[in-house]
């Protein structure tokens, strides 16, 4: 006579299907800007890493915008009193030759106002010459205030005019496409010598490590899948069996197929 001795033990149970293989993340790389394609650094199949060069368009054109923005820059710092090629932008509109001047004629529109008050009121020279030391006296405070809006004006243009050299810089560092992520260049969609718009496709990226299995449950035993359950998957050519986690569910089932 054999005897056993019963023991309690989870009973696992599975559920069989079949699903697709898929790269955990794809993107299709784009220029930003138009422009000739001077060089591909990869190929279809090529392993990249996050960060690499892929390809860039010729520079040559946008490093002259940026040389013109410098230009335009120079110029305005220049008529703010400023160093052509320096980084302060902090500006005492007082201090700044154009207003200084209007300050200088506004000084002396106000002395001689004083002045021909005094005389005035003494007696030695006609009211009307008063009336015409005000009417000065009002065109320079004019001038001094036209001043002021004018240094205003010419620091919004140096703000715009550093806005434009930055732009200009950064469509330089848009010629470069790169890789965002670590992965496989599945497509190559442009050549070297072609012509690209902006948004035009270059590569398609994918990521294969780790690879996403996305299949379809029956309605029937769809009750006893639940996130966070182990997944076994086996490949057709492949002995290995590989292990993963199941990380979503979806919400509906398809009308037709009942899956």
């Amino acid at each position: 006579v054999k005897t056993i001795t019963l023991k309690k033990m989870p009973l696992e149970r599975t559920v069989s299907v079949l699903g697709s293989l898929a790269a955990y993340d794809q993107a299709t790389l784009s220029t930003k800007v138009p422009g000739r394609v001077a060089r591909l650094t990869v190929d279809f199949g090529g392993p990249v890493e996050q960060g690499q060069l892929l390809a860039q368009i010729e520079q040559r054109d946008y490093q002259l915008q940026v040389q013109q923005a410098e230009a335009a820059l120079a110029q305005v710092r220049v008529r703010l009193g400023l160093t052509p090629t320096g980084t302060d932008t902090r500006i005492d509109p007082e201090q700044t030759g154009i207003v200084r001047q209007a300050q200088a004629l506004l000084d002396d529109a106000r002395q001689k106002r004083e002045r021909m008050a005094a005389l005035v009121e003494k007696g030695f020279v006609a009211k009307a010459e008063l009336d015409s030391a005000e009417a000065a006296y009002k065109v320079a405070l004019s001038r001094h205030q036209d001043a002021l809006e004018e240094i205003r004006n010419r620091q919004a243009l140096l703000l715009q005019r550093r806005s434009e050299l930055d732009l200009a810089r950064q469509r330089v560092l848009d010629t470069e496409i790169r890789a965002p992520f670590d992965g496989v260049v599945q497509t190559r969609h442009a050549s070297v010598g072609e012509y690209l718009d902006a948004g035009d496709p270059v590569f398609t990226v994918v990521r294969v490590d780790p690879l996403r299995l996305r299949a379809e449950v029956p309605e029937r035993v769809a009750y006893k899948v639940r996130a966070g359950q182990k997944v076994r998957v086996t490949v057709e050519g492949d002995p290995h069996i590989y292990t993963g986690k199941l990380t979503r569910l979806g919400a509906t089932i398809n009308e037709q197929t009942r899956m």
